[in-house]
Order: structure tokens, then C-alpha cells, then sequence
């Protein structure tokens, strides 16, 4: 299975954040008061602080910041602060994933460095720049920004770091698969740094070395690192980093199978854990604590330490739940419990699954931004050039008589403007509330969808679950039956029922009719498989237009195998079932109704102790989905308990008009 690797530099800076974030509030406060009586220039820089400071308290409030030192910049023809405000505005957008806009923002702080020739900014725009393209996907532009921040410094000879960029690269040809050309650029950020805390550029640049080696199945090479790693740490007592480094350390002792080794790590880093309250690192502990002793084939304590993984995993990712599920299966495999192996594989693919379409909407997303990025930039590149061929095309005259032109035209544009401002401010307040009863309903509508996704999902898993079932009584009537005619029929039957199951499965529901024509050949199947020990009987309002209606697939069929399975079967003598559609002003009422020895009577004490079956969750869950549409009770459940009569009677309200109305509904974008 899939390894653990400790996160590189983002998580301990996110940790960092949330340790700082009181002090960063006192700071706030300080410049606050600083800021009513600063000059001019003073006010820029310090509401850039304060954008600063804000970034991991409150994104809008950072933003803010940055605006108000951009406007005052402006005000005061400070172009330095311009170039400042630019690019923090640009790291702030970047730092949220707002890539689209922290580009707008880096390009015109690019734009204006390049005129006024700050060489600084342009080359710490180069690698904010390659930062966010390598954030969105676009590795071959992200190492372009890179290689254009160290040719700048190289080629005028700048006396500016260009570790930052190295490291940088050395990132991004690791995530490239470039492992080669990560390890060179890594040495080359070590050579050329000219700071102070070299000590610490080499610990950070030692670290993603040992990530690559582990990577790269180089244990003995990697733990070499990571032991240089943590002694660097423990001299700074960094607890932090020395948790995920013995971690790492533990990993590459189970994979040399140096156990007491990799078990005494494993106790230091959960120790680490305990005392700073890393709840994501707990359940990776434990991970790695059940891959140990599965390895030495101590299944009982490798279970235990599984179970301790799979119980701290609810707020985590899918590729965490993935492994933990995954470590369990081969666990239960190993150890002969193949039912719980099953169940546990099972998890692991529907996580899996789940994983995939995350990254695919991730990936979708960065295409996105990349597609309007490209957008933007042909818009700008086509503008340029326009303006070029007009340029090169006039002459004096022409010049002049365009200046003019464009003079008056903007004169005409800005009356025209005047007068729509004048305009929309007396319409403004009537806009306002079409849009807030605009939002209100498509709050409604969005809540309405949500119910409809739902119901979606869960008739999904509904039809495998049907189908599995059927295919459990096509086995049980092959082996159990002496006679293979009626093998044979059941299965001319079953495909019958398969193909209307699947025909109609690309549709959330369908016709009455059809509903009844598939519980009747499910009946059928249910008569044959249990050598036709019930009767059953499908009795329809002649009041209802089983035509015009229509009601969600397979909604009745787990009531009527509950009815015959838990309700007919344990009984003795006469077994009849009855189905009854009744046509009533707002919903059609299914009943079914048996004379058996009662749902719950007909159950063993095992059965009752799991609760209900899948089919029945399910169902109920989707019949939860149409309450919250109608707000009303949707189900009834009767035991007949007198001697005179036994059985149970289920009646089920099904809405002749929400749960379809849903479908027509469209959301209009607010404007």
C-alpha cells in the first residue's frame, strides 16, 4: 500500500500560523494606533503591515488593507509604494487560491517595476509569479518565471539572493518527476546563499532531499538525512519537525525491517504528537504502527492499532481514510477474516473513487483558471498590438486629428457615464430588492437541488444493491433446486427485470406502470425462488392514471422483500401478499400488506441486533429526501397482533408533484 510522507514546509507554516495568530493581533492593534498619526508615506507602509498581519486572520480584511495602501500610494504619486501594494495584494489572493486575481495583481506590479526598473520587485514578482503557475498546474510557465528570476540577478550582476528561486525550482522538478534536476537545483540554492541561518536553508534543503530518496525506494540514504534532520532539531528543540522526521525515520526502518528500530521512533514521534496536539499526525502514527506489526505477522496487535487509525480518521482527507481502509483489508486478509477483508476492500475503492473525482474537479478548476488566465492575456497581447500598427501607421495630422478624437470621445463617453451613474443611483435601492428576492429564491432552489442530488445518489446505490440480491436467489435456486427448469426460468425472468432496472436507471423516475410491471416480474422472481409457497396479488385505482404519474424507481420493492422475507416465509400454511395503489388528492398510497408473523416477529435476534438492511436504509433515506420536500409523514408501519389476524401493513404516501417539479427548476445568475 501507499507510504505516508511527512508534509515538506506548508504544514509546519500552518501550524506556525495558528501560534501566532495573537501575537499578530496585538501587532495589529499597535499599528492601528501608529496609523493616526503617520505622515503620508508611513500610512502606506503601515496599512501594508497591516494587510500583512490580517492575511491569517481574515482574507477580506487583508485585502482591504492592501487596497487602502494602494489608493493612498496613489493619491500621493508614491510609485514605490505602488509596486509594494501590487505585489502583496498579489501574494494575498495567491496565498487563498484566488489565482486568477493574485495574477492580475503580480503582472501590473511586474508591469510597473519593469518601468521604474526596481530590479528588486521585478525578481521577487518573477517567483511569486512562478509560485501560483506551478499552484495551478502550469509547470511549464512556472519554471519559466523561475529561470527569469535567476537570469535577471545573474545577468546585471544584482546584489539580490536567488536561493529562494532554486528552492523553488528544486520543488517544482520534484513534482515534475524530475529527480535529478531537483537534487541539482537544491545544491545550487545551497551555493549561492548569501544570508545568514545558512544552518537552516540546509536542514530545510536536507529534509526534501531525504523526501526524494524515500520516494525513490533510497531508504538507507534517506535515513541518513533524516537523522541529520532531527539532530539539527533537537538542538533548536523545533518539535514540530522532529515529529514528522521520526516518523519518516520509522517508515524507513519497516521498509529494512529494522523493527525495534522503527518501533522505538514510532513511540517518539506519537510522544511529540501527544504533547503538541497534532491530530492529523495521530492517526499516521497509527498507520504506521499497524504496517509494523503486520509485517511481523502480529495480526491481533496490528488490528488494534488499525481500529485506532480508522477511529481519528473522520476529519481527514479521502487519501488518508483510503490508507487506513486499505491497511485494514490486508490486515483481515492476512489474519483469514475475509468477510471484514470485504468490507474493508470495499471502503478502499469507494474512497479511491471518491479521491479521483476530487482530483478531477481540482483539475478541472486549474483549467479553468488557466483558460480565463489565457483569456486575459490574448485580450492584452491583441490591445498591444493594435495600438502598435495604429502607432506606426499615423502620422503627425493623423496623430493629432486621433488625440482629438479620442479626446472627444471620452468627453462624449464621460457625459454618457455621468448621466447612467445619475441614473442607476436613483434606481439603485428598487435593484437591490429584486436582487435580495432573486437570492431568496434561488436559496430555495439551491436547497430544493441539494434535495434532488440526494435522491440521486441514493437511488444509485439502490440498484446495485437490487441487483446483488437478485443475483444471491439466481445462486441459492441453481444449487438448492433439483429441477433446472425453473433455474432456467427464473433466469429468463431475472433478465427481463434487469433490463427495465437498467433501461431505467439513466432516469431518476418512471411511469407507474412501469413500476408496477417490475414488482410484478420481481414477484414472479420472489414466487419461483421459493417454490411458490405465497401468493401474491398487484390491485390498482381504477381512479388512478398509472400513465400520468410517476414516482422514484424501485421505491416499493425493498418493502415487499421485507414483507416476504421477514414476514411470509417464517409462516406456516396460507401466505398472501397484496400490493394496493390507491389514488389520493396529492399522493398516491402504496400499501402492502401480508398475513405473515409480522416484520419484527420474523426476525432472529441477530438480525434485529444489525438494525435494518441496506435496502431498507437506503429507502428510508430516500424517503427522508421527499420529507423534507413535503414535510410530511411518508411511511407507516402496522403489526397485526390479534389472534384473528397476523401480518404487517406498510403504507407509503408517495407526492404526486414535489419530488418531479425539482427536476424543471433552474437557477439564474444574480447580476
Amino acid at each position: 500500500m501507499a507510504k505516508f510522507v511527512f508534509p515538506k514546509i506548508w504544514f509546519f507554516f500552518f501550524l506556525l500560523a495558528i501560534a501566532h495568530s495573537s501575537a499578530q493581533t496585538q501587532k495589529l492593534d499597535s499599528l492601528k494606533v501608529l496609523l493616526e498619526t503617520a505622515d503620508d508615506t508611513t500610512q502606506v507602509n503601515v496599512l501594508r503591515w497591516m494587510g500583512k498581519y490580517s492575511r491569517s486572520i481574515d482574507k477580506q480584511k487583508a485585502l482591504e488593507y492592501g487596497l487602502q495602501s494602494l489608493d493612498k500610494s496613489k493619491e500621493i504619486g508614491f510609485i514605490k509604494g505602488e509596486i509594494m501594494a501590487l505585489y502583496d495584494l498579489g501574494l494575498t489572493h495567491g496565498m487563498t487560491g484566488s489565482y486568477a486575481e493574485s495574477l492580475g495583481y503580480l503582472r501590473q506590479c511586474q508591469e510597473l517595476s519593469s518601468q521604474e526598473n526596481n530590479h528588486r520587485y521585478m525578481k521577487m514578482v518573477y517567483n511569486a509569479l512562478g509560485i501560483v503557475y506551478k499552484e495551478i498546474g502550469n509547470y511549464t510557465t512556472s519554471k519559466e518565471y523561475y529561470l527569469k528570476s535567476i537570469r535577471l540577478v545573474d545577468s546585471l550582476n544584482l546584489p539580490y539572493s536567488i536561493s529562494s528561486s532554486y528552492s523553488n525550482l528544486g520543488i517544482l522538478y520534484d513534482l515534475m518527476g524530475e529527480q535529478d534536476k531537483a537534487v541539482e537545483s537544491y545544491k545550487k540554492a545551497l551555493e549561492v546563499y548569501k544570508g545568514q541561518d545558512r544552518e537552516d536553508l540546509e536542514n530545510n534543503v536536507l529534509h526534501n532531499l531525504a523526501i526524494i530518496d524515500k520516494g525513490n525506494k533510497n531508504y538507507e540514504s534517506a535515513l541518513s538525512k533524516y537523522l541529520k534532520v532531527v539532530e539539527f532539531n533537537l538542538e533548536r528543540n523545533d518539535k514540530v519537525v522532529l515529529a514528522g522526521a521520526y516518523l519518516n525515520i520509522a517508515n524507513c526502518y519497516i521498509e529494512l525491517k529494522k523493527w525495534d528500530q522503527a518501533e522505538s521512533s514510532l513511540e517518539k514521534a506519537m510522544e511529540l504528537a501527544q504533547q503538541l496536539s497534532l491530530r492529523q499526525l495521530k492517526p499516521t502514527i497509527y498507520l504506521s504502527k499497524a504496517d509494523l506489526m503486520l509485517r511481523q505477522k502480529h495480526y491481533k496487535e496490528a488490528l488494534d492499532f488499525s481500529r485506532k487509525n480508522l477511529a481519528l480518521l473522520d476529519e481527514s482527507g479521502f487519501q488518508s481514510k483510503k490508507e487506513g481502509h486499505e491497511m485494514a483489508y490486508e490486515i483481515h486478509e492476512a489474519s483469514g477474516n475475509l468477510s471484514q477483508a470485504v468490507y474493508h476492500l470495499n471502503k478502499t475503492m469507494a474512497y479511491k473513487d471518491s479521491l479521483l473525482n476530487e482530483t478531477k474537479v481540482k483539475e478541472i478548476q486549474n483549467l479553468q483558471i488557466q483558460h480565463d488566465i489565457y483569456l486575459k492575456d490574448k485580450e492584452i497581447k491583441e490591445n498591444e498590438l493594435q495600438l502598435a500598427l495604429l502607432n506606426t501607421e499615423m502620422s503627425s495630422n493623423n496623430r493629432r486629428f486621433v488625440y482629438l478624437l479620442i479626446i472627444t470621445i471620452l468627453l462624449l463617453l464621460s457625459a454618457v457615464l455621468f448621466y447612467f451613474l445619475y441614473s442607476d443611483k436613483k434606481k439603485s435601492n428598487e435593484v437591490f430588492r429584486e436582487k435580495n428576492e432573486l437570492i431568496s429564491k434561488q436559496n430555495q432552489t439551491i436547497e430544493k437541488i441539494n434535495a434532488e442530488l440526494e435522491k440521486r445518489m441514493l437511488r444509485a446505490q439502490m440498484n446495485p444493491h437490487f441487483i446483488f440480491n437478485s443475483l444471491n436467489s439466481i445462486q441459492h435456486l441453481i444449487i438448492n433446486s433439483t429441477d433446472k427448469t425453473d433455474s432456467l426460468k427464473y433466469l429468463t425472468k431475472f433478465s427481463k427485470l434487469l433490463r427495465s432496472v437498467l433501461e431505467s436507471s439513466v432516469n431518476l423516475n418512471l411511469l407507474l406502470r412501469e413500476e408496477i410491471e417490475l414488482l410484478k416480474i420481481y414477484l414472479e422472481l420472489e414466487s419461483l425462488r421459493f417454490d411458490n409457497a405465497f401468493s401474491f396479488n398487484i390491485v390498482v385505482d381504477e381512479n388512478l392514471d398509472v400513465e400520468e404519474h410517476e414516482i422514484p424507481l424501485l421505491l416499493v420493492q425493498p418493502y415487499v422483500e421485507n414483507a416476504i422475507v421477514h414476514g411470509l416465509m417464517p409462516k406456516e400454511g396460507s401466505k398472501e401478499l397484496t400490493i394496493t395503489f390507491n389514488n389520493l388528492e396529492e399522493y398516491i398510497e402504496c400499501i402492502v400488506e401480508d398475513n405473515g408473523v409480522g416484520i419484527y416477529s420474523g426476525k432472529t435476534e441477530s438480525e434485529k441486533s444489525k438494525g435494518p438492511s441496506r435496502g431498507m436504509s437506503i429507502t428510508a433515506r430516500r424517503i427522508d429526501a421527499l420529507k423534507r420536500v413535503t414535510h410530511e409523514q411518508l411511511v407507516t408501519v402496522k403489526n397485526y397482533t390479534d389472534k384473528d389476524k397476523t401480518g404487517t401493513k406498510v403504507t407509503i404516501l408517495i407526492p404526486k408533484k414535489d419530488f418531479v417539479q425539482i427536476d424543471q427548476v433552474h437557477i439564474k445568475k444574480v447580476v
